[in-house]
């Protein structure tokens, strides 16, 4: 089978290109364009062979520019022969491949003395970069390449796709959560049978809470229930025999987060947490702390990546 030739190479340096390369990645593979975007594997390897290769099939170049990416030419210790952005961007120059810079917050322009091999780069234009108004500044980025995108049906827009992702992921979560309950509610009502109301319990790992809802026959919260803390937080959701555990909301008053999910041993296990100003996690967490999953801001965009 021939193998699928890139339209789009996507040159940056890591130390602060990283995350709008992975962006513009994520959206124009949407799109339906082929994007070259190397995070590691690539640059380990033969250069010329490699990287080079991907460079001599694309027809567009985007070059992600942020205010210290040429900073490392003018070092005492600079060495070209390791510089891999020079190297990818004095190739695309050479083969006369369609260059479009994409200059980041705090760049005006390139410096006035770049090396020969990369000088022409100044005569080479793109869409300003706004990270306000991010979606009039990706529509002339499209407008900018010369590559179409295979797919030929309409794609629906970013605002409708991930809202049917989220919608996906609460059906899911809904047929887990009546899955699961299905499958307790033959024990729960036996050692269920009696409940409590603002009933004072103690945890190991959550500590002192308020507790009203249905109790085992050791008296210990076991169902679905309402834990509410002194200073101000809240629990609702599963209980089995005193411990923290299945489908649950967690309200942090004081900080204005909330987290929707499951816990496992009394923590976090999987789910969104979604903070005051609109930033949201969802994935998995190890001891209460961000474990793998995709961080994103209140409109949706990536922000960071968890591996």
């Amino acid at each position: 089978m021939e193998e699928k030739v890139n339209d789009i190479f996507i040159s940056y340096r890591r130390d602060g290109g990283f995350a709008t390369a992975n962006h513009l990645f994520d959206l124009l593979t949407h799109d339906g364009y082929t994007v070259s975007f190397d995070i590691d594997t690539l640059r380990e390897g033969d250069f010329d062979t490699t990287l080079l290769s991907r460079i001599d099939e694309c027809t567009d170049f985007i070059l992600v520019v942020d205010k210290h990416t040429f900073d490392r030419l003018y070092g005492d210790n600079y060495n070209p022969e390791s510089d891999w952005l020079r190297k990818e961007l004095a190739h695309a120059l050479k083969l006369k491949k369609n260059v479009i810079p994409v200059l980041l917050a705090g760049v005006n322009g390139f410096p006035p003395d770049l090396p020969d091999d990369i000088s022409q780069v100044v005569t080479k234009n793109g869409p300003e970069y706004n990270k306000s108004y991010f979606d009039e500044f990706y529509r002339k980025l499209k407008s900018f390449l010369h590559s179409k995108p295979h797919l030929v049906e309409k794609k629906p827009d970013k605002t409708k796709v991930i809202l049917g992702v989220l919608a996906a992921l609460l059906a899911l979560a809904l047929t887990c959560f009546l899955v699961m309950y299905g499958m307790k509610q033959a024990s729960a009502r036996a050692d269920a049978a009696r409940e409590v109301v603002d009933s004072t319990c103690v945890n190991p790992v959550m500590g002192e809470y308020v507790y009203t809802g249905p109790i085992d026959e050791n008296g210990l919260p076991h169902g679905k229930g309402l834990a509410k803390f002194s200073q101000g937080d809240s629990y609702q959701g599963e209980f089995i025999h005193g411990e923290f555990e299945g489908e649950c909301t967690y309200i942090n008053k004081a900080e204005g987060d909330k987290f929707v999910g499951t816990y496992k041993d009394n923590k976090r296990c999987e789910g969104t947490y979604v903070w005051q100003d609109g930033t949201y996690f969802t994935g998995t967490y190890k001891d209460n702390q961000l474990d793998k999953g995709v961080l994103y801001d209140v409109n949706g965009n990536v922000l960071d990546r968890y591996q």
